[in-house]
């Protein structure tokens, strides 16, 4: 969870391709897709954790810094190059910072959308962590 992970990049005289595949690269089936651009300056994003959702970032676009606290503390990863991942697992706080301009943040994720499922509250992620 404390660094990003490389993924396939093939690159020739045309440029680069970087290709994900679901089971390998991404550790579970994709149940929902969306991405995040256009954010306007020094706006954070997330500010939650989800109780059930395991989500997979890739910066395609810019730049962005993700704040997570979770099983091994608190850790900043900036997510800045097209070809590396971050992987947060459910019950991880997740801050995301410093946006780009040109940034286009995508996510993959194991579940559809569930606001349910969403710890919003810090005081609330504490207790649920606490147990």
């Amino acid at each position: 969870m404390s660094a990003t992970t490389p993924l396939d990049r093939h690159s020739d005289e045309r440029g680069h391709l970087v290709t994900v595949t679901a089971g390998t690269d991404v550790p579970f089936d994709i149940r929902r897709v969306f991405w995040i651009y256009g954010n306007a300056s020094g706006a954070p994003r997330a500010g939650h954790a989800s109780r059930l959702t395991t989500e997979f970032l890739v910066c395609v676009a810019g730049a962005c810094r993700a704040r997570l606290d979770g099983p091994m503390g608190v850790v900043d990863v900036v997510l800045d190059r097209p070809d590396a991942s971050l992987l947060v697992p459910p019950l991880t706080w997740i801050d995301l910072l410093d946006f780009t301009s040109d940034c286009v943040l995508l996510v993959l994720a194991d579940t559809p959308y569930r606001p349910d499922a969403s710890i919003t509250s810090r005081l609330d992620f504490e207790a649920v962590r606490a147990g």
